[in-house]
Parts: structure tokens; sequence; C-alpha cells
């Protein structure tokens, strides 16, 4: 899950006005907003967080056979060319994704 992070003018009611403010997304989902001025925070619970990353992992695994399907009818050339560096990197693109969600939460 891809961890974004972008600005907005939003209204912040601590300040009573637009103000910018720093939007973090994990996913699709909204982790964090955090006002630029006053520094006020609004986090999304850990738990929904989490439970939203296990099911973006459990739909990410329920599709993957068919995800593999159409790379290799499309183009199995270089499907059978990538498959072998995919299998060795994988688990080292799922341990970086889960730390990235894990220093989002700390």
């Amino acid at each position: 899950m891809k961890v974004t992070k972008m600005e907005a003018d939003l209204y912040c009611v601590n300040c009573s006005k637009n103000t910018l403010h720093n939007i973090t997304y994990l996913g699709d989902s909204i982790k964090e907003i955090e006002c630029t001025e006053c520094k006020a925070t609004l986090e999304i619970d850990d738990r929904l967080v989490l439970s939203t990353y296990a099911a973006d992992i459990f739909e990410r695994i329920r599709t993957k056979p068919e995800r593999i399907s159409r790379e290799m009818r499309e183009d199995l050339s270089m499907f059978m060319r990538s498959i072998p560096i995919r299998v060795i990197t994988k688990p080292y693109r799922m341990i970086k994704e889960f730390k990235s969600i894990k220093d989002i939460k700390e």
C-alpha cells in the first residue's frame, strides 16, 4: 500500500480560518491531517488503518491469479523474463511496504 503526502487548503477549527494542511494517505484512505500553522492533528484510528491495509492485501492476493494470467496473455516473453526477479524481490518489497505503514503508525 502506497503512502502519499499532499497539501490542501482546508478550514482549521483551531485557527478559525482556511490554512494549509498536510494530508497523509495510506493507499486510498486518509491516515492523518495536520494544520501547518497551529500543528493541530486529526489522526485516523490505527485499527482502522490496519484493517484497511489488511483488506487491501487480501484483495491483492485474491486477484493475483487473474492479474498474472492477463500478463501472460498480453506479453508472454516479457512475463517470462520478469517473473524470476519479481519472485525474488517480492518479499523485500512487501517488507518495505509494511515498514512504511509501521513508520506512519508511529
